[in-house]
């Protein structure tokens, strides 16, 4: 058992990831697991940093660049490293559902996932034409530089919680 924390609302319920457990599917992945791993990590340091440069573009960084030409190189890049970081966080987890829904960051890092994907897409609904139809010297309206900097802060949120993720909170403080 776990212990009692703040998140233990949005964690995922022991009797399921004990359901999701299918232990030939991790003997199966068990000699890639390293490459999965690796693949998942290196793709979300991708992702992170082209989504980080497009908020901080969003946000009036760099306002000289016309957004037009900088978003379409980078949203191919963006599709493509999320999916493959998406895909191999998702073998990972069925590796041993278990072991990884029981971190204590791992439901806050998929509920920010959503949250940054939800914001993606309410910014494509709402602002995304205008944002990029400006004019490359025009300053960002201010819904605009919102959503960057919420952007910003649920993908690092979410990068926070997957590196809190990897090691078990101390039992007890030395000094």
């Amino acid at each position: 058992m776990a212990d009692p924390n703040a998140l233990d609302l949005i964690r995922i319920p022991s009797d399921v990831l004990v359901a999701l457990d299918w232990r030939p599917y991790h003997f199966a992945l068990q000699p890639y697991h390293y490459l999965v791993r690796l693949t998942h990590v290196v793709s979300m340091a991708a992702f992170f940093g082209g989504i980080a440069a497009l908020d901080l573009r969003l946000m009036g960084w760099r306002a000289t660049l016309p957004l037009r030409p900088f978003a379409d190189l980078v949203l191919p890049w963006l599709y493509v490293t999320f999916g493959i970081a998406m895909v191999s966080g998702i073998a990972l987890f069925f590796y041993d559902p278990v072991h990884v829904g029981s971190h204590a960051y791992f439901s806050l890092k998929l509920l920010l996932t959503v949250l940054g994907l939800f914001n993606a897409a309410l910014f494509r609904r709402s602002a995304y034409f205008a944002a990029f139809e400006a004019p490359a010297s025009a300053i960002p309206s201010a819904h605009v530089r919102l959503v960057g900097a919420v952007s910003l802060a649920l993908w690092t949120g979410v990068v926070i919680c997957a590196c809190l993720n990897v090691e078990a909170a101390p039992k007890l403080l030395l000094r």
